[in-house]
């Protein structure tokens, strides 16, 4: 007996596949991209931070694993926790901030970064689709300053933030720069200021700088005539207070919430 198929049997057939493949797609990218690690050593290990930020613009929280030895004692150890930041001097020089069992580690390659707190012999990027709530990310075009507290007076007082730009100024002690690398380091080991790597004695640099890094730069450096580059300000545990005052404050071009 011969089986007549209308109209809307082969609608209802063809539904039903499309939702098995969607199904199937869905489950296998979900997978696919909420889950991932890779691994460095010291001949890769340049490579480490374009990966990194990947995920850190993306607003992924990003793990690691790292094998190596204690700079005190020079024996092994194994660190795991979080990364809290992480910069290089374009592929090398790689350095991260590590925050595990409640400490924070400065690791690196002894040979890039002697005073690391952990010497690196491998280490891992783990990604497992976790990202940081409410996370917001603010461009604002170029502004003139007249000192680092001249830049994030625009900011509120309590907001949980992280400013990137560079500030071209007209002239500053050089000195003046080593003893803002010297005071970070002291107080967290987050070297998140530092003058420009393209050979510009008259640029600072301003790598994820948070509200103290940036307070405690500003009473070294002084006042000074400059301009920055665009601004990125990025704000966890972001509310519409927070963007508000920023758009009162600086001109705007893009707002993203991950």
């Amino acid at each position: 007996m011969k089986i007549k198929f209308t109209l809307i049997d082969y609608a209802i057939i063809i539904l039903v596949i499309c939702a098995v493949v969607f199904a199937f797609i869905h489950i296998t990218s979900h997978d696919e991209t909420t889950s991932e690690s890779t691994s460095y050593d010291s001949s890769t290990l340049n490579k480490i931070v374009e990966k990194y930020l990947t995920y850190y613009r993306q607003g992924y929280i990003v793990n690691t694993t790292i094998h190596g030895h204690d700079a005190n004692t020079g024996e092994a150890v194994t660190l795991a926790g979080n990364i809290l930041w992480m910069d290089d001097d374009r592929g090398s020089n790689v350095k991260a901030l590590v925050s595990s069992n409640g400490s924070q580690y400065l690791v690196g390659l002894y040979n890039h970064i002697p005073n690391a707190d952990v010497y690196i012999d491998s280490m891992t990027l783990e990604m497992n689709g976790d990202k940081y709530s409410n996370l917001t990310e603010i461009k604002a075009n170029p502004k003139n300053v007249s000192s680092i507290s001249d830049l994030i007076s625009g900011i509120g007082n309590d907001t949980d933030y992280e400013i990137t730009t560079t500030i071209s100024v007209d002239s500053f002690e050089g000195n003046k720069i080593q003893e803002v690398i010297n005071a970070l380091f002291q107080s967290d080991e987050r070297i998140s200021i530092k003058a420009s790597n393209t050979g510009l004695t008259d640029q600072i640099n301003i790598v994820r700088g948070t509200s103290a890094e940036l307070t405690q730069a500003s009473n070294i450096l002084g006042d000074f005539n400059g301009v920055t580059s665009k601004i990125t300000i990025r704000i966890y545990n972001c509310s519409d207070n927070d963007i508000n005052t920023i758009k009162s404050n600086f001109d705007v071009i893009n707002i993203q919430k991950f």
